[in-house]
């Protein structure tokens, strides 16, 4: 009888070990996939779009036509007008072909509108006033900085006397027009000088983040087309163009100018906005970052200029949020003459 049950018993070992071994390793890799997935979506936002686009077609098209049609907004852009007359900007945006009915009429409805000034620069057959060919230069992200060198040539030839500072900036980059002008005009257009968001690896002088996009002055325009430009040390070709325009700036004594608050707080953003209010903008920035990350309410200066990694449908949202929702009774003062620096900033040592 003893006997009996202790094969019986073997039995049960024999045939319940390998469910439970399977039981495990599922329950195992199931836990894996689960904190696999939040931190992907933890990580990036863009999966929740990507995910949500499958069930949900958002019409961007229509209500970027919408945002352009609209005069229901009660606005007083009087300030905002004058400083668009005094602070000339050209705007150059690096986009290809293949966004022309995806990013570019999100762009032209929202910030592009407030430039004084916008070409799109692109490879395409298609003429429009606002596009820049530049199909002498390959089209790809091996070739960055040669379509940057092209078209800031494309505007020393044809436009340096028009506009005082021209802005770089990629399709999927946020500007707040209002407040560049607003930074800007602490800053004279004809001495040479640059700002963004400063890096501070590579150059004594460091960079600035291409996606976060930048501003030359006309002057400083005209140096690095007339001397580094023709120089051997200046970069030809390549894939980072910030860092290859930052080495032809340096070369041509173009120095980059402050551009955060009198608070430390930075203007220019090379993530979305969530990203450096939460503090989780990627690890290399907090080595690259001249002026140091600060997260919460030390994030972003008030009159912040730009916000990187920005796609469409977040384009409009920040667009709803900036210029079609106020707060009653609330209004900035136009009378702010210390909030930025006059300064250089100081080279590595």
């Amino acid at each position: 009888m003893i006997a009996k049950m202790r094969y019986r018993g073997r039995l049960c070992l024999k045939y319940h070990r390998p469910f439970w071994k399977l039981y495990l390793k599922y329950l195992c890799a199931a836990c894996v996939i689960s904190f696999t997935s939040m931190f992907c979506v933890t990580l990036s936002e863009d999966l929740v779009d990507w995910f949500a686009s499958f069930h949900t077609k958002i019409e961007v098209n229509r209500i970027a036509q919408e945002f352009q049609n609209d005069k229901t907004i009660y606005a007083n852009t009087t300030a905002a007008d004058e400083m668009s007359k005094k602070v000339r900007i050209l705007c150059l945006v690096i986009t290809t072909s293949g966004h022309l009915n995806k990013q570019i009429p999100v762009v032209n409805a929202t910030w592009g509108t407030r430039c004084n000034k916008i070409l799109y620069v692109m490879c395409t057959d298609k003429k429009q006033p606002d596009i820049l060919n530049s199909c002498d230069v390959t089209e790809s992200k091996s070739h960055l900085t040669r379509k940057v060198r092209f078209m800031l040539r494309y505007v020393y030839l044809h436009y340096l006397k028009d506009y005082d500072w021209i802005l770089k900036a990629d399709d999927d980059t946020y500007v707040i027009m209002e407040n560049l002008r607003f930074l800007l005009s602490f800053h004279n257009p004809d001495l040479p000088g640059y700002l963004g968001y400063h890096f501070n690896m590579h150059l004594k002088q460091g960079y600035m983040s291409g996606g976060a996009g930048y501003v030359i002055s006309r002057s400083g325009l005209k140096k690095v087309i007339e001397v580094a430009f023709k120089e051997n040390g200046c970069p030809p070709d390549g894939k980072d163009e910030d860092l290859d325009i930052g080495k032809c700036l340096q070369m041509a004594g173009v120095p980059p100018l402050v551009s955060y608050d009198k608070y430390g707080r930075e203007t220019f953003h090379t993530d979305k906005v969530w990203q450096h209010l939460y503090g989780t903008v990627p690890r290399y920035l907090k080595k690259y970052s001249w002026n140091g990350i600060s997260d919460g309410g030390g994030c972003c200066s008030q009159f912040s200029v730009t916000f990187h990694h920005v796609n469409p449908q977040t384009m409009l949202l920040m667009h709803q949020m900036l210029y079609r929702t106020s707060v009653y009774g609330r209004q900035t003062p136009t009378d702010i003459s210390d909030m930025f620096h006059m300064a250089k900033v100081l080279p590595l040592l």
